[in-house]
């Protein structure tokens, strides 16, 4: 598989845009080091953070805001180009951005430390803008090579925090509005009465309405939602 074909077939997610991030002040900074540019400053940044935290929609967002200047972007989430080989790290010289995913998947493999600390020296050569995630920080990644754990470090870190619990239930709204639908206030009241209240449950939740409704042509109402994840 070549490194086009792979990039097409992990392409990013529709409406992972600055746009649709839900805000909360612990990320407010690194939100705006992002949208100005942060290779204005270092060619270098890793963010980390727990699941569902937000670290892909961001990353997926610096490359949306590369393409909509024109420019070329690659989006690569390692645990899914981790079968493919390291050979996919190949051909991004002429990416003006590259953003590296769930680089947790591939710590601890040599082959992989070695092709990412080649890459990692190529961009800083070419003064190509690289970006990475993880959910481990890089000063506690149980890296094999010293040399690579110590790239990882050649930028700042940013530790992204997730959306707090008590905030989830106005982030879907957020995130539904974004899509082009609201969510009632007595939709909202029940949705946090009756289900989970993590980001996981509630995003897969709203992709499961939002589709239903689509086809259905009905809107979001508490008898749809009861009909619809009764269904599944």
């Amino acid at each position: 598989m070549t490194q086009q074909q792979l990039t097409l077939s992990v392409g990013m997610r529709d409406g992972h845009r600055f746009s649709s991030f839900y805000v909360t002040p612990e990320n407010a900074e690194l939100l705006g080091i992002l949208k100005h540019g942060f290779e204005q400053h270092f060619p270098q940044l890793f963010l980390w953070g727990e699941t569902q935290s937000g670290k892909s929609h961001l990353l997926q967002a610096c490359c949306e805001h590369y393409y909509q200047r024109g420019l070329l972007a690659a989006y690569l989430p390692m645990d899914q180009c981790a079968r493919h080989g390291a050979r996919v790290l190949v051909g991004l010289e002429n990416k003006h951005l590259i953003a590296l995913d769930d680089l947790d998947s591939i710590i601890g493999q040599r082959d992989w430390e070695i092709a990412l600390m080649n890459l990692i020296n190529t961009c800083r050569a070419n003064n190509q803008p690289l970006i990475m995630a993880a959910r481990t920080s890089p000063r506690e990644m149980l890296c094999e090579l010293p040399d690579f754990a110590s790239r990882l470090l050649w930028g700042p870190d940013y530790r992204i925090h997730a959306v707090h619990e008590d905030q989830s239930i106005h982030a879907m709204a957020w995130r539904a509005y974004k899509r082009g639908f609201e969510l009632p206030e007595n939709v909202m009241k029940y949705i946090e009465r009756h289900y989970p209240r993590d980001m996981a449950t509630l995003m897969a939740m709203l992709d499961r309405l939002d589709a239903a409704s689509l086809s259905r042509g009905r809107k979001i109402t508490r008898e749809f939602i009861r009909e619809v994840m009764q269904e599944s």
